[in-house]
């Protein structure tokens, strides 16, 4: 059966969009160039949960005449309680998350993720590129993709319906829900690093950011291991003290990979094998 034919998407991919008409437009050109390929016409479905404060994106999305069941607009409980709607939705053998302003990579090659789509049950990761103006980081770096199964980008994770048909967000964990969900996956499905560059995304999220005090104390009282409440206050320090740019260099210093904008350099060759999971 071919993949216009099968009536259960491979993939579906969920943005959750907050008063970013220009970031979600930039996430579903992306989605619409990388993902128009004839191998995945039919194979993918995209789902938009917009909490925004304004009817700016609810009127952008009747314009562009998306199918009602595709789409939410309505106040949400922050970005967790969105992307919980977002599962609620999601009709894929797989869900990956990119949210307004991440895009799809240009080096992304969906034909080494369709086998994987169509027959695996295990959390699938892949690189992802961090940018922060002209500096653009490969993430996990070179050399060190065995460290992804601890630190994965949601960008570049895709998660089984075997999983994500019943586990939710936490919603009493603001900050570190992403992490802790993804954690969640993989103890209970395993884990497969795929050689690709699936994402990429901007910098300065909440994730990334450090400004505000009131986050980092989520953060301290969120993590439960004092070595991770310390680097948690080092970076607060770091941010404060640093330009951001320096900022994010001294954060990707011996984990990240630096890109030059000639290319990537030669990736790893083969997947990875991760740790197996209880259900597996």
């Amino acid at each position: 059966m071919s993949e216009t034919q099968n009536p259960v998407p491979l993939l579906s991919v969920v943005t959750v969009v907050r008063n970013d008409l220009a970031g979600l437009k930039a996430t579903m050109a992306s989605l619409r160039e990388r993902l128009a390929l004839p191998l995945a016409q039919g194979a993918v479905e995209h789902v938009v949960i917009d909490g925004s404060t304004n009817g700016e994106i609810r009127n952008f999305l009747v314009q562009q005449a998306i199918a009602p069941g595709s789409w939410v607009s309505e106040p949400d409980r922050g970005i967790y309680d969105a992307m919980n709607k977002g599962l609620d939705r999601a009709g894929g053998r797989y869900v990956l998350f990119m949210n307004a302003g991440d895009v799809f990579s240009s080096f992304f090659d969906w034909r080494l993720l369709v086998p994987h789509l169509r027959g695996g049950s295990r959390v699938l990761l892949a690189y992802a590129v961090e940018c922060f103006g002209n500096d653009r980081y490969l993430r996990p770096g070179l050399g060190r993709e065995g460290h992804v199964f601890g630190a994965p980008s949601h960008q570049s994770t895709f998660y089984p319906r075997a999983f994500f048909t019943e586990a939710r967000y936490r919603l009493d964990l603001p900050v570190k829900g992403d992490g802790d969900y993804t954690k969640r996956a993989i103890e209970q499905v395993g884990a497969l690093f795929l050689p690709t560059v699936v994402a990429e995304f901007a910098l300065g999220g909440v994730s990334s950011n450090y400004t505000a005090t009131k986050v980092l104390r989520r953060r301290l009282a969120e993590q439960e291991v004092w070595r991770e409440r310390a680097k948690l206050l080092i970076k607060f320090v770091l941010w404060r003290l640093l330009p951001q740019r320096w900022f994010y260099r001294v954060l990707a210093w011996g984990k990240y990979t630096p890109l030059d904008h000639g290319g990537l350099p030669g990736l790893r060759a083969a997947p990875l094998e991760g740790p197996a999971g209880r259900a597996g």
